[in-house]
């Protein structure tokens, strides 16, 4: 297990020259955007990790540009939308990013490269990774396999025509119904039309 503590900040443009490997934990109280969705898990604060791992490899990746890959992933406990139960979960996602201090050198990027522009040569390692770890924070948390909490109810079924005759369906109504769209107010339109 990795034990080091990543820098707060790395001088990237030498960072990829060396193609400098960086790897070890970032605190999870460096990543403010990260922890708060993070309390929103249904469950206590206890839940929330303190870090997340972290490696990054830097490399030139032409003038005024490095290229940074790697990975992060931290595991997190949340509240499992099918049986209520909880459920830890691993989160994590893959880096790759071009790191420019000036504007037209991001400009020039194609539009299907993720870059970021730096204030100067140092990056905060946090700004690398918190918007990747964001997008892949589980939509809907739940265990592989597992019962659900209750009870789906089954279907029921519309037998058409059944109540015409005895005027209990209203007839637009009943068309609806037979082409399968829910209007669930339908009858609405007919209650607030003046006779």
């Amino acid at each position: 297990m990795l034990t080091e503590a990543l820098p707060k900040r790395i001088r990237y443009p030498q960072a990829g020259v060396e193609e400098a490997l960086v790897e070890g934990f970032l605190p999870i109280n460096r990543l403010a955007r990260l922890a708060d969705a993070l309390l929103d898990n249904d469950l206590d604060n206890a839940s929330v990790p303190d870090f997340v791992m972290v490696r990054l490899r830097f490399s030139s990746d032409g003038p005024g540009r490095t290229s940074v890959v790697g990975e992060a992933h931290f595991e997190q406990q949340w509240r499992c939308q099918r049986c209520l139960e909880p459920v830890v979960l691993r989160s994590g996602c893959e880096i790759e990013m071009i790191l420019a201090g000036h504007k037209k050198v991001i400009e020039q990027l194609r539009s299907d490269q993720d870059s970021f522009l730096t204030d100067g040569d140092l990056v905060d390692t946090a700004d690398i990774i918190e918007d990747q770890l964001l997008l892949a924070l589980p939509m809907s948390p739940k265990h592989e396999d597992c019962d659900p909490a209750f009870e789906i109810p089954e279907l029921i079924e519309v037998v058409p025509n059944a109540n015409r005759a005895e005027g209990g369906i209203d007839e637009e109504i009943e068309d609806e119904i037979e082409e399968g769209r829910q209007r669930p107010f339908a009858g609405l339109k007919r209650l607030t039309e003046k006779d």
